[in-house]
């Protein structure tokens, strides 16, 4: 692996350099205080041909891979501007589609998506089952020439900006396959949001981003079989393709993300004097700022590389979700310790630190918990009994 950056790729680095001086910080807080999508910074990185990153060239995209997004992702979060539409549309629906859709699907939506014309987010969170994905309970039933979808999501990123939602619903209940099949009777739809029956609420999360979170309620939602990607209860294993994409482009704005906090941190540890020096100086706000910097580091390297492996088709699982764990947790470390060093100017709202720290605690959470990626490296990394 060579990590020299190739001039293609620093100038994905410039184009996120100018991109956020553009679309600066205080855009982007604005949008998020205003409930607005930042609109005006997505059509401009569409302009400039970023959004079709990921999208083969065949159809109007750039033609290139999980390498570029993430280093055009973590820019833009070192300048804390990320998007988290970049994990759901350019991580997601487009190599999902990409690898699993039929020709005809490819012409209808890639194209459109790599202009930023149209949007694709993702559902697959439900109410009931959490993390257990294998009991879903959104169903589609076939009837002539559609699927009639009946159920609910939650935690839906970014739906009220979306033309379309890739939907994970199962078309065999769980009842019907039983444990030893549970990979069965799952299929993915791409659901137009302006279908008769399709509706979505706002919910009161406490995040500040841009994209907003969401109900969604599929009440017999008419999905034409048209737009079923991959096989009829084979969904699955096409949505497993779209996981480590997710989990690298998470990582890599975790990183950018710890990278913008901590740069804040030194930055005031530096210029505030307590006891006649900085207070960057004393190593009980030194030294958890060095530690964090570290992490964030490691936690690039191991990015890189599972964007490396995924960009040359091999299996990425394993890379993929350790950067995520290691680059969640860096950002949350750094963020921590930035917030630290701030004391109670920390929690003002000019200083503008708490929604990172917030930002970077989500990313224990969400999109996959660090308890569920400790499971997976427990059982496919250091081969221990599976634990759920």
């Amino acid at each position: 692996m060579d990590f020299t950056l190739s001039d293609e790729h620093q100038l994905i680095i410039d184009a996120a350099d100018k991109i956020a001086q553009r679309f600066d910080r205080k855009y982007w807080l604005d949008c998020a205080k205003e409930k607005r999508f930042p609109q005006e910074m997505w059509d401009e990185l569409g302009d400039m041909g970023y959004l079709g990153i990921t999208c083969p060239e065949a159809y109007g995209g750039a033609g290139m891979g999980m390498f570029e997004l993430a280093l055009l992702q973590e820019r833009l979060a070192e300048h804390g501007v990320a998007l988290l539409y970049f994990v759901v549309n350019q991580g997601i629906a487009m190599p999902c589609i990409s690898k699993h859709g039929t020709e005809e699907q490819k012409q209808r939506w890639l194209p459109a998506m790599a202009r930023g014309e149209t949007k694709c987010c993702f559902a697959i969170t439900e109410p009931n089952a959490g993390t257990n994905t294998f009991k879903i309970q959104t169903i589609g039933k076939p009837e002539g020439d559609d699927f009639v979808l009946n159920g609910s999501k939650l935690f839906i990123s970014g739906i009220n900006q979306a033309d379309h939602v890739l939907v994970v619903a199962r078309t065999q209940a769980y009842s019907e396959v039983g444990e030893g099949r549970k990979y069965e009777g799952i299929t993915l739809f791409v659901v137009d949001t302006d279908s008769p029956g399709l509706t979505f609420e706002p919910m009161d999360t406490m995040l500040q981003n841009t994209e907003g979170q969401f109900f969604v309620y599929f009440n017999n939602v008419r999905v034409p079989k048209a737009n079923v990607i991959g096989e009829v209860n084979k969904g699955l294993y096409s949505m497993f393709d779209a996981l480590n994409p997710e989990r690298i482009v998470v990582a890599a704005g975790a990183v950018g993300a710890g990278r913008w906090a901590l740069k804040k941190g030194v930055e005031y540890a530096n210029q505030r004097v307590i006891f006649d020096r900085p207070i960057g100086a004393y190593q009980g706000l030194q030294h958890p700022m060095a530690d964090a910097a570290a992490l964030l580091e490691s936690a690039w390297l191991m990015t890189q590389k599972a964007a490396w492996q995924h960009d040359r088709g091999e299996n990425a699982g394993k890379a993929a979700n350790i950067a995520k764990y290691m680059a969640t947790e860096a950002s949350y470390r750094a963020a921590d310790s930035a917030l630290q060093v701030h004391g109670g100017y920390g929690f003002t709202e000019s200083m503008d630190m708490l929604h990172s720290f917030v930002g970077a605690r989500l990313g224990k959470v969400a999109p996959i918990n660090r308890e569920m990626t400790l499971n997976f490296i427990g059982e496919h990394i250091l081969g221990m009994p599976k634990s759920y």
